[in-house]
């Protein structure tokens, strides 16, 4: 089951403003904006457990065209289980990684402008 949002013509837009001289990391910087704001929300969502493991690996991810939240680690492999569930087993997910989808999804959208809008007007793009 995946999860998330997709802004429409986010790629077009990305490389619009890369032939116009705004550096890539900057817009990686926006973007983890939005995943730290994203993992924020997960991360009071996620149960736990004994240990904590699972919660305390919620961590945002930046890349230019992506704002990613990324829950699991070696040492925590049973994320995709406690998310998802496993029925074979009689485990129901809990959805913790999905929470943040109706709570920031409009809010990403605007985020991904203001910045976008702050880029430029420091490039002198505007």
């Amino acid at each position: 089951m995946a999860s998330g949002f997709h802004v429409d013509g986010l790629r077009e837009t990305i490389k619009a403003l890369e032939a116009a001289g705004v550096e890539v990391e900057d817009l990686k910087e926006a973007m983890g904006r939005i995943a730290a704001a994203a993992a924020e929300i997960i991360e009071s969502n996620t149960p736990v457990g004994r240990t904590g493991k699972l919660r305390s690996s919620v961590r945002g991810n930046r890349a230019k065209g992506k704002a990613q939240v990324l829950a699991g680690r070696a040492s925590v492999k049973y994320a995709a289980v406690v998310n998802y569930g496993w029925p074979k087993r009689h485990i129901k997910g809990r959805h913790f990684m999905q929470s943040a989808d109706d709570r920031i999804g409009i809010k990403a959208v605007e985020m991904l402008e203001d910045n976008i809008n702050e880029i430029l007007k420091e490039k002198g793009l505007t």
